[in-house]
Protein backbone atom coordinates (compact mmCIF):
# COMPACT_ATOMS: atom_id res chain seq x y z
CA UNK A 1 0.00 0.00 0.00
CA UNK A 2 2.74 2.06 0.48
CA UNK A 3 4.03 2.19 -2.52
CA UNK A 4 0.73 2.19 -4.39
CA UNK A 5 0.06 5.45 -2.79
CA UNK A 6 3.90 7.23 -3.23
CA UNK A 7 3.29 5.95 -7.29
CA UNK A 8 -0.38 7.53 -7.44
CA UNK A 9 0.94 10.55 -5.88
CA UNK A 10 3.56 10.98 -8.27
CA UNK A 11 1.06 10.26 -11.10
CA UNK A 12 -0.65 12.93 -9.90
CA UNK A 13 2.11 15.09 -9.39
CA UNK A 14 3.49 14.62 -13.13
CA UNK A 15 -0.33 15.35 -15.29
CA UNK A 16 -1.30 18.45 -13.04
CA UNK A 17 1.40 19.68 -10.78
CA UNK A 18 4.60 19.94 -12.74
CA UNK A 19 4.07 21.75 -15.29
CA UNK A 20 3.17 24.76 -13.04
CA UNK A 21 6.58 24.78 -11.16
CA UNK A 22 7.85 25.77 -14.89
CA UNK A 23 8.53 29.02 -15.14
CA UNK A 24 8.16 30.99 -18.41
CA UNK A 25 6.79 34.56 -19.07
CA UNK A 26 3.87 35.90 -21.11
CA UNK A 27 6.44 37.10 -23.53
CA UNK A 28 8.23 34.15 -23.89
CA UNK A 29 11.40 34.10 -21.75
CA UNK A 30 12.60 31.56 -19.05
CA UNK A 31 13.75 32.23 -15.98
CA UNK A 32 15.77 30.72 -13.25
CA UNK A 33 14.29 28.49 -10.79
CA UNK A 34 16.36 28.19 -7.33
CA UNK A 35 15.17 24.46 -7.74
CA UNK A 36 17.54 22.58 -10.44
CA UNK A 37 14.77 20.11 -11.67
CA UNK A 38 12.27 22.94 -12.51
CA UNK A 39 15.39 25.57 -13.73
CA UNK A 40 14.53 25.65 -17.50
CA UNK A 41 17.85 27.83 -18.17
CA UNK A 42 19.70 25.14 -17.22
CA UNK A 43 17.60 22.54 -18.61
CA UNK A 44 18.46 24.76 -21.98
CA UNK A 45 22.13 24.64 -20.72
CA UNK A 46 22.46 28.45 -20.31
CA UNK A 47 22.38 28.68 -16.21
CA UNK A 48 25.08 29.94 -14.04
CA UNK A 49 23.46 30.80 -10.89
CA UNK A 50 23.12 28.34 -7.91
CA UNK A 51 20.58 26.05 -7.36
CA UNK A 52 20.06 25.84 -3.49
CA UNK A 53 16.23 24.49 -3.34
CA UNK A 54 15.22 20.98 -3.47
CA UNK A 55 11.46 19.91 -4.81
CA UNK A 56 10.00 17.45 -2.15
CA UNK A 57 7.38 15.85 -4.75
CA UNK A 58 10.39 15.85 -7.60
CA UNK A 59 12.62 14.10 -4.66
CA UNK A 60 9.72 11.24 -3.89
CA UNK A 61 9.86 10.10 -7.56
CA UNK A 62 13.64 9.85 -7.25
CA UNK A 63 13.09 8.08 -3.92
CA UNK A 64 10.58 5.65 -5.18
CA UNK A 65 13.06 4.19 -7.23
CA UNK A 66 15.37 3.62 -4.95
CA UNK A 67 13.41 2.55 -2.41
CA UNK A 68 12.70 -0.47 -5.76
CA UNK A 69 15.97 -0.83 -6.15
CA UNK A 70 16.54 -2.46 -2.81
CA UNK A 71 13.61 -4.63 -2.97
CA UNK A 72 14.26 -5.94 -6.67
CA UNK A 73 16.28 -8.83 -7.74
CA UNK A 74 19.13 -8.45 -10.44
CA UNK A 75 17.08 -8.87 -13.12
CA UNK A 76 14.30 -6.83 -12.64
CA UNK A 77 16.43 -4.33 -11.24
CA UNK A 78 17.82 -3.76 -14.99
CA UNK A 79 13.59 -3.56 -16.09
CA UNK A 80 13.31 -0.52 -13.31
CA UNK A 81 16.89 0.91 -14.91
CA UNK A 82 15.14 1.35 -18.31
CA UNK A 83 12.02 2.31 -16.57
CA UNK A 84 13.37 5.25 -14.75
CA UNK A 85 14.70 5.82 -18.13
CA UNK A 86 11.94 6.34 -19.88
CA UNK A 87 10.36 8.40 -17.19
CA UNK A 88 13.24 11.26 -18.07
CA UNK A 89 12.02 11.30 -21.55
CA UNK A 90 8.43 11.60 -20.49
CA UNK A 91 9.90 14.99 -18.02
CA UNK A 92 11.99 16.30 -20.90
CA UNK A 93 8.59 16.12 -23.18
CA UNK A 94 6.60 17.83 -20.69
CA UNK A 95 8.96 20.21 -19.75
CA UNK A 96 9.14 21.04 -23.92
CA UNK A 97 5.43 20.92 -24.44
CA UNK A 98 5.21 23.40 -21.56
CA UNK A 99 7.97 25.40 -23.11
CA UNK A 100 6.70 25.65 -26.52
CA UNK A 101 2.88 25.98 -25.60
CA UNK A 102 3.99 29.28 -23.85
CA UNK A 103 5.82 30.43 -27.22
CA UNK A 104 2.28 30.05 -29.23
CA UNK A 105 0.72 32.73 -26.11
CA UNK A 106 3.57 35.17 -26.86
CA UNK A 107 3.62 35.29 -30.75
CA UNK A 108 -0.24 35.80 -30.11
CA UNK A 109 0.57 38.86 -27.95
CA UNK A 110 2.52 40.46 -30.83
CA UNK A 111 -0.22 40.89 -33.42
CA UNK A 112 -1.12 44.29 -34.10
CA UNK A 113 -2.79 45.71 -37.13
CA UNK A 114 -0.26 45.08 -39.55
CA UNK A 115 1.06 41.25 -38.68
CA UNK A 116 -0.48 37.94 -38.51
CA UNK A 117 0.03 34.73 -36.80
CA UNK A 118 -0.25 31.79 -38.82
CA UNK A 119 0.12 27.80 -37.92
CA UNK A 120 0.67 24.92 -40.27
CA UNK A 121 0.45 21.01 -40.40
CA UNK A 122 0.19 18.09 -42.29
CA UNK A 123 -2.68 15.75 -41.50
CA UNK A 124 -1.63 12.40 -42.61
CA UNK A 125 -3.10 11.08 -45.06
CA UNK A 126 -6.79 10.62 -44.82
CA UNK A 127 -8.03 7.32 -46.19
CA UNK A 128 -11.73 7.66 -47.78
CA UNK A 129 -12.28 3.92 -46.66
CA UNK A 130 -14.09 2.18 -43.30
CA UNK A 131 -12.27 2.76 -39.99
CA UNK A 132 -11.39 -0.52 -39.49
CA UNK A 133 -8.73 -2.62 -41.40
CA UNK A 134 -5.63 -4.36 -41.61
CA UNK A 135 -2.13 -2.90 -41.42
CA UNK A 136 -1.53 -3.69 -44.57
CA UNK A 137 -4.52 -2.20 -46.14
CA UNK A 138 -3.74 1.20 -44.07
CA UNK A 139 -0.22 1.23 -46.24
CA UNK A 140 -1.57 -0.08 -49.03
CA UNK A 141 -3.28 2.95 -50.33
CA UNK A 142 -2.55 6.25 -50.65
CA UNK A 143 -5.26 8.39 -49.43
CA UNK A 144 -5.47 11.97 -49.84
CA UNK A 145 -2.99 15.27 -48.12
CA UNK A 146 -4.92 17.98 -46.37
CA UNK A 147 -2.67 21.07 -45.28
CA UNK A 148 -4.01 23.13 -42.91
CA UNK A 149 -3.32 26.66 -42.78
CA UNK A 150 -4.59 28.36 -39.46
CA UNK A 151 -4.43 32.47 -39.94
CA UNK A 152 -4.73 34.47 -36.23
CA UNK A 153 -5.02 38.11 -36.90
CA UNK A 154 -6.71 41.35 -34.92
CA UNK A 155 -9.43 43.33 -35.72
CA UNK A 156 -8.94 46.74 -36.53
CA UNK A 157 -12.47 47.74 -35.35
CA UNK A 158 -12.78 45.64 -32.27
CA UNK A 159 -8.95 44.94 -31.51
CA UNK A 160 -10.34 40.97 -31.02
CA UNK A 161 -8.77 38.06 -32.00
CA UNK A 162 -9.91 36.66 -35.23
CA UNK A 163 -8.80 32.81 -36.75
CA UNK A 164 -9.34 31.65 -40.37
CA UNK A 165 -9.04 28.14 -41.22
CA UNK A 166 -7.69 27.04 -44.93
CA UNK A 167 -7.44 23.70 -45.83
CA UNK A 168 -5.73 22.60 -49.07
CA UNK A 169 -6.33 18.68 -50.49
CA UNK A 170 -4.50 16.64 -53.04
CA UNK A 171 -5.23 13.06 -54.27
CA UNK A 172 -1.41 13.04 -54.45
CA UNK A 173 -0.15 12.49 -50.54
CA UNK A 174 3.43 13.86 -51.35
CA UNK A 175 4.30 16.69 -48.87
CA UNK A 176 6.76 18.60 -49.49
CA UNK A 177 8.35 22.13 -49.87
CA UNK A 178 5.95 22.84 -53.09
CA UNK A 179 2.73 21.68 -51.74
CA UNK A 180 3.31 23.90 -49.10
CA UNK A 181 4.57 26.97 -51.24
CA UNK A 182 1.72 26.57 -53.51
CA UNK A 183 -0.53 26.55 -49.82
CA UNK A 184 0.67 29.61 -48.46
CA UNK A 185 0.29 31.47 -51.66
CA UNK A 186 -3.54 30.47 -52.15
CA UNK A 187 -3.69 31.96 -48.85
CA UNK A 188 -1.88 35.19 -49.07
CA UNK A 189 -3.62 35.87 -52.55
CA UNK A 190 -7.34 35.58 -51.01
CA UNK A 191 -7.02 37.50 -47.38
CA UNK A 192 -8.89 40.50 -47.55
CA UNK A 193 -7.00 42.15 -45.36
CA UNK A 194 -3.11 42.23 -46.89
CA UNK A 195 -0.74 41.80 -43.48
CA UNK A 196 2.34 43.92 -43.69
CA UNK A 197 4.78 40.86 -41.37
CA UNK A 198 3.82 37.45 -40.64
CA UNK A 199 5.05 34.76 -37.61
CA UNK A 200 4.93 31.39 -38.63
CA UNK A 201 4.67 28.27 -36.71
CA UNK A 202 5.07 24.59 -37.58
CA UNK A 203 6.55 21.66 -36.62
CA UNK A 204 10.27 20.28 -37.97
CA UNK A 205 9.27 18.40 -40.69
CA UNK A 206 11.31 18.33 -43.65
CA UNK A 207 7.97 19.91 -46.43
CA UNK A 208 9.12 23.13 -43.86
CA UNK A 209 12.06 22.97 -42.30
CA UNK A 210 14.29 22.75 -45.85
CA UNK A 211 16.45 25.11 -47.57
CA UNK A 212 13.65 24.88 -50.88
CA UNK A 213 11.28 26.03 -48.26
CA UNK A 214 13.07 28.45 -46.63
CA UNK A 215 14.60 30.15 -50.14
CA UNK A 216 10.62 30.70 -50.91
CA UNK A 217 9.92 31.94 -47.62
CA UNK A 218 12.96 34.63 -48.99
CA UNK A 219 10.83 35.60 -52.09
CA UNK A 220 8.03 36.73 -49.88
CA UNK A 221 8.75 40.29 -49.42
CA UNK A 222 9.18 40.79 -53.56
CA UNK A 223 5.79 38.49 -54.39
CA UNK A 224 3.78 39.62 -51.62
CA UNK A 225 5.08 42.55 -49.66
CA UNK A 226 5.24 40.12 -46.79
CA UNK A 227 7.81 40.32 -44.10
CA UNK A 228 8.23 36.88 -42.39
CA UNK A 229 9.45 38.19 -39.16
CA UNK A 230 10.10 34.47 -37.27
CA UNK A 231 9.55 30.74 -38.08
CA UNK A 232 9.42 28.95 -35.33
CA UNK A 233 10.08 25.23 -35.60
CA UNK A 234 8.52 22.58 -33.03
CA UNK A 235 9.03 18.92 -32.31
CA UNK A 236 6.70 16.94 -33.71
CA UNK A 237 4.46 16.02 -31.34
CA UNK A 238 4.92 19.34 -29.03
CA UNK A 239 3.14 22.16 -28.74
CA UNK A 240 -0.75 20.84 -30.05
CA UNK A 241 -2.40 23.88 -30.49
CA UNK A 242 -6.08 24.46 -32.16
CA UNK A 243 -4.92 23.30 -34.97
CA UNK A 244 -5.13 19.67 -34.35
CA UNK A 245 -8.59 19.55 -33.00
CA UNK A 246 -9.37 21.33 -36.47
CA UNK A 247 -8.06 18.25 -38.47
CA UNK A 248 -10.63 16.04 -36.20
CA UNK A 249 -13.49 18.42 -36.83
CA UNK A 250 -12.34 17.87 -40.74
CA UNK A 251 -11.72 13.85 -40.92
CA UNK A 252 -15.35 13.39 -38.53
CA UNK A 253 -17.20 15.80 -41.66
CA UNK A 254 -15.29 13.35 -44.16
CA UNK A 255 -16.70 10.03 -42.51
Amino acid sequence: MHFLKNIETSQRFLKRDYPKHLHVTCNGKVSHDSCINHCLPYAFNNCNEEHTLECDECNGIFDLFKELQLLLEEKQREELKELQEMLKYYLAHLTRKDYLNSQFNANLLQLDNDGILIVVDYKMRILPKRARETKQDFYAKRGWALHTVLVYSKNQESNELEIQAFDHWSNDNKQDAWFTASSFDAVFTSLDQKPKWVIVMSDNGPHYHCSETMILVSKWAEWYNIECKKWCFLEAGEAKTSIDSHHAQVIILCF
